[in-house]
């Protein structure tokens, strides 16, 4: 490539910008100085990136003239990788297309005749600056986080110290995405966030996200997507955002490709296998995988009432602490299809499952003291054994139409969604050299069901103007049945629990987006009716049966607003503002007591309300020759807030924790991130939170400053060999009755290529400089307060070893993913489905 074409792309990938205001089509944009004949022909066509089949965002496309050699229109492509130069005349031409980090490339000569309507280029692959093609082998230069319009994508796959764990690993490292050790998520410091796997729900996220994410090994996730302000085209969301999982699959390609990955650890060991056969019209594909893990830690729980600063001679302290044993092993499958009936018609389906068990064995010592006092009656050994045992399957089949107008399409999409989970708690409560004097069983099975019909249209109109509309509804039911048996020396009795929530859930939307010069806009309006219906009944052994039932029903139209303006092709600002809904899962709602551990019992609430959120959110983000920066700064209020409240019992000595409509949450924060190449092998990338949260509640409040900070750095050593950083801070976590402590993490990953690149084996370590992580969480409440610190072994190492195999022979046009995204309801953080 010689200097004048590269200056030619590079002024071309300006124009648009420049002359916007010039055309009478937005998205064109003529080349100032020259006169450019007018037709009556389209020609359209999609950018997509050749390895991963992705649509290559606002790539640069020119117009040239063969007669003269000259550019004479050009325009960029849309956020899909779409384009449309209007308004051509006949003649022969050539199209030139251009992005940064790609290999610009020259399509043949094609001819315009006078009776031509519309020409439709069809797809149209960008390779990378540094591709290499050998049967399946890509290397390529993408990001290991990509600052979008309206997300941050982080590419998993780039990260080496992924290999061999969980979705929960990776999401540790995503920006502005924050966990703690079991797996607690919370984006932008709220936990109200929908957990998405490839644009659709999942049976695994009906109960706990924490327990859902150890199930997804890392390994089978190519990106994870963090939308901060959805529009109305997505379910009424709740506080914080929506997390994409986005996994490895068919990138339609011909052929037949597949992997295969393994990993042993001192803490997690799996195996994983996928298969894609793609043979003209039909496309299969398939994946298979285990994932068990182990590991150890130590604990302590004491409850102080009344508190320290309140005087008291008879004051009750219960300290409790012990060892902790976690095992789990699940396996996870999935098999889709997709088939092209003809040009226009697609059939998809599929079906995906997940399934295990989560074991966590803990030995207690728990000493009572009153007044100074031991109690020898309340200070004894226990042993608990958690178990959670957990399947779900999601089926799917969708339908898309297209039209011979350019993104113009129709799709009916379809999913059923079975959850069952059985949680087991049991404890033995003895002194030492006797045997057990208590026996308690607490069993609960559940099971969410969910049928979701959807449809969507979307409509282009001239200048850059497009009209989406869509109508939904979702059936769930949820079902709870519990038994707690609890024996002594002298007598044993039984409860009984049986609870029945069911769900329905109508919306309609419309989406409007068009182009004022520079300034893209687009609208949108959510109507969503939501009906309730629930029955409960609990069986108690010294009471007649209590029966109590509740109905319900509710409306909103949740309206969303979004603005960008990009200035000199590289200074992009946005503005966002969106309403969405939480309604809270069987997580915060089972009524069923379950005691987790002596004196402590959780339970939910039936009759808690949805909540209501406002967020605002500015951004502006720009790069320049090697680096990247991206900010934004955010505001939110949650009306009706769901809080955890503990309550104490003191005639039973009891820590209930329940969850009720407590709070209004205001948050106002601001997020960074930054990458930079400080030389060509070197990558070092960055990003930060920092957030002032405000609980206001009846009879608590609570306020302050908080800040998670992430950095990872990765380094090609040269001949197959590369070495990769990430390491992270969380602050103190303000909670609405005390706080979290802050975490540290770190980790380290050293990876050799093998094979031609078609495989490579690598060596993690994770947090290598410390022996353990310690967690706590401190409880000030109005009679009591409370004290928990975990400390959990998490230093580990572990092996890699993945291998790619097949040959592809030739790629088709993409199809457009359409997919059922239900995010409506608030997920519980542990402990699983009740």
């Amino acid at each position: 490539m010689n200097r004048n074409t590269l200056l030619l792309w590079l002024g071309l990938s300006t124009l648009p910008l420049i002359t916007m205001a010039q055309q009478a089509a937005p998205q064109q944009a003529a080349i100032p100085g020259t006169a450019t004949p007018k037709g009556n022909t389209s020609i359209t066509g999609t950018i997509v990136d050749a390895d991963t089949q992705n649509p290559v965002e606002f790539a640069t496309v020119a117009l040239v003239s063969v007669a003269t050699g000259k550019p004479i229109d050009g325009t960029m492509a849309d956020e899909k990788g779409r384009f449309t130069i209007a308004k051509v005349a006949p003649g022969k031409y050539k199209l030139l297309v251009s992005f940064i980090g790609y290999q610009p490339k020259t399509l043949d000569e094609f001819t315009v005749a006078a009776a031509t309507d519309n020409l439709n280029l069809g797809s149209i692959t960008l390779a990378s600056n540094a591709q290499k093609l050998n049967e399946v082998v890509v290397t390529g230069e993408k990001p290991l986080v990509e600052e979008k319009i309206d997300r941050t994508v982080y590419n998993a796959e780039k990260d080496i110290t992924n290999a061999g764990g969980t979705a929960a690993d990776v999401l540790q490292k995503v920006p502005s995405l924050s966990l703690d050790t079991d797996g607690n998520v919370q984006l932008r410091g709220s936990g109200n966030v929908r957990v998405l796997i490839n644009n659709k729900p999942s049976a695994i996220m009906a109960g706990s996200i924490a327990d859902a994410l150890k199930q997804i090994p890392a390994d089978q996730i190519k990106s994870v997507e963090v939308i901060t302000s959805p529009s109305a085209k997505y379910d009424a969301e709740g506080t914080a955002g929506i997390i994409n999982i986005i996994t490895k699959k068919d990138s339609g390609l011909q052929g037949v490709t597949g992997t295969v990955a393994l990993t042993g650890g001192t803490r997690a060991s799996n195996g994983n296998a996928s298969l894609n056969v793609r043979r003209g019209k039909l496309g299969i594909n398939a994946s298979l995988g285990a994932h068990t893990f182990y590991n150890k830690g130590d604990m302590s729980n004491i409850t102080i009432s009344p508190k320290y600063n309140t005087p008291a001679d008879d004051r009750y302290i219960r300290d409790q602490f012990g060892n902790t044993r976690i095992n789990g092993l699940f396996l996870n499958g999935q098999l889709g299809f997709d088939y092209d009936i003809n040009k226009n018609n697609t059939i998809s389906g599929g079906i995906r499952s997940n399934g295990g068990q989560f074991d966590m064995e803990n030995t207690q010592r728990q000493k009572v003291t009153e007044g100074g006092i031991e109690q020898p009656e309340e200070s004894f050994f226990t042993d608990i054994n958690n178990r959670n045992e957990r399947l779900g399957t999601d089926f799917n089949l969708d339908y898309v139409h297209t039209f011979a107008k350019p993104q113009q399409e129709f799709s009916i999409l379809s999913q059923y969604s079975v959850t069952s989970a059985d949680t087991r708690n049991y404890q033995d409560r003895f002194r030492t050299g006797e045997d057990p004097f208590y026996l308690q069983r607490n069993d609960n099975e559940g099971g969410n069901n969910e049928l979701t019909f959807q449809a969507d249209y979307i409509h282009p109109f001239a200048n850059k103007t497009m009209l989406e509309v869509g109508a939904k509804s979702i059936f769930r039911n949820v079902t709870s049945e519990g038994h707690l048996h609890q024996a002594d020396l002298e007598s044993a009795q039984t409860d009984l629990l049986d609870f029945d929530y069911g769900q329905k859930v109508y919306a309609s939307y419309l989406t409007y987006g068009f182009a004022l010069k520079k300034l893209n806009i687009k609208l949108g309006a959510r109507y969503e009716f939501t009906d309730i219906e629930a029955d409960y009944s609990r069986d108690l052994h010294d009471a007649e049966e209590e029966t109590d039932g509740f109905k319900d029903d509710y409306d909103n139209i949740v309206p969303s607003v979004a603005l960008s303006y990009t200035l000199k092709d590289k200074h992009t600002f946005k503005a966002n503002y969106t309403q969405r809904i939480q309604r809270p899962s069987l997580f915060y709602l089972n009524p069923f007591e379950q005691e987790q551990a002596p004196g402590t019992v959780l339970r939910g609430n039936p009759y808690l309300d949805a909540e209501l959120t406002n967020l605002f959110e500015l951004g502006y983000s720009t790069y320049f020759n090697t680096s990247s920066i991206s900010a934004s700064l955010y505001m939110r209020q949650t009306d009706n807030a769901i809080e955890t409240v503990p309550e104490f019992e003191p005639e039973t000595n009891t820590t209930v924790i329940t969850f009720a409509n407590v709070a209004i949450n205001k948050t106002y924060g601001m997020s960074l991130y930054s990458s930079v190449k400080p030389v060509k092998d070197w990558t070092v990338g960055g990003s930060a939170n920092l957030y002032f949260v405000d609980l206001m509640g009846e009879l608590y409040n609570n306020s302050g400053w908080m800040h998670n900070i992430h950095l990872n750095s990765s380094y090609n050593l040269g001949k197959g060999f590369s070495a990769q950083f990430n390491g992270g801070f969380n602050s103190k976590r303000i909670q609405l009755q005390g706080s979290f402590a802050g975490f540290s993490y770190h980790s380290l990953a050293f990876k050799k290529d093998l094979f031609g690149g078609k495989g490579g084996i690598s060596l993690g370590l994770d947090n290598p400089f410390r022996k353990s992580m310690q967690m706590r969480n401190d409880v000030n409440a109005i009679d009591y307060e409370q004290h928990i610190l975990i400390n959990n072994y998490n230093r580990g190492g572990k092996i890699s070893f993945n291998y790619r195999f097949g040959k592809m022979d030739q790629q088709r046009a993409p199809k457009r993913k359409r997919s059922i995204r239900n995010d409506d309801t608030k997920q519980g953080e542990s402990n699983g489905m009740q």
